[in-house]
């Protein structure tokens, strides 16, 4: 019985996060802008070789449809925590309706069903404007999309992980300094295994370096546009190996935002 209550009161919760998102000028603006930003890849596929027009908006869409979910979910993440503090009901809300952990894993499912909607509604744009140069999309392209949506998911939690107990600001700097570092996994690693270079002339570079690489998501994971693009089909296997990395981090990563919570003092 416990169990159905807790269950009822974060869907109340995540419910509650999703509709405000979904009035929020903040997001409603971030979706104008990246919309405008797929429609520019219209105006740049003009400019590629005759014949390439598709694949320029195919592989320009993935990049704007990844930047633009994990933007959204930075920002919005980042205001989890401040907006109800400023509004003053953080106070009704830690005293006694509901518990803390419920509240944050309630902000999260409400933050990920908002960036589902975002990544929707551009993959459908994106999927317009693909067939306006004769493009196709089929199943591969899909599965590109949903592994975007694992990515945003993943940046989501990160975002909230440093809302439970930081600023906006810095938990805005923080969560896109982990989405920049964890799309630059690959090349950090390749960096680190170089006969020289900067990890290898600076001992504490290459510390830092060895650092993120171990700790820090490797969101490169959830890039499959090269393999979209040459026809590489993206195996079951590989989706399913990928949904289990971004449950293992985004685990991780609630946990701790719940440890940091359940100890702030909002008094």
């Amino acid at each position: 019985m416990a169990d159905i209550v807790s269950t009822v009161r974060i869907g109340a919760v995540a419910r509650n996060t999703f509709r405000e998102a979904l009035r929020n000028r903040a997001f409603m603006g971030l979706v104008a802008f990246s919309i405008a930003f797929i429609l520019l890849s219209l105006a740049l596929s003009e400019m590629a070789v005759v014949g390439q027009e598709a694949r320029v908006v195919q592989s320009f869409g993935f990049f704007a449809i990844s930047l633009a979910g994990a933007i959204t979910a930075v920002v919005m993440g980042a205001l989890l925590v401040y907006k109800e503090i400023e509004r003053k009901t953080i106070y009704t809300i830690v005293s006694k309706p509901i518990h803390r952990h419920e509240f944050i894993i309630g902000k999260l499912f409400g933050l990920i069903g908002i960036l589902i909607v975002q990544v929707a509604i551009l993959g459908i744009v994106w999927a317009m404007v693909t067939s306006i140069q004769g493009g196709d999309v089929g199943a591969e392209h899909l599965k590109g999309i949903a592994l975007i949506v694992l990515e945003v998911s993943l940046v989501a939690c990160v975002a909230v992980m440093f809302s439970a107990f930081s600023s906006p600001v810095l938990t805005g700097l923080f969560s896109l300094g982990v989405f920049a570092t964890g799309r630059l996994i690959p090349l950090i690693e390749e960096m680190l295994s170089a006969n020289r270079g900067l990890f290898v002339e600076n001992a504490f570079a290459r510390f830092v370096g060895e650092a993120a690489v171990t700790v820090l998501p490797d969101l490169s994971v959830f890039n499959v546009s090269q393999q979209v693009l040459l026809g590489v089909p993206v195996h079951l296997s590989y989706m399913g190996e990928a949904i289990v990395y971004a449950l293992a981090y985004g685990l991780v990563f609630l946990v701790i935002a719940i440890w940091a919570f359940e100890r702030r003092d909002f008094i």
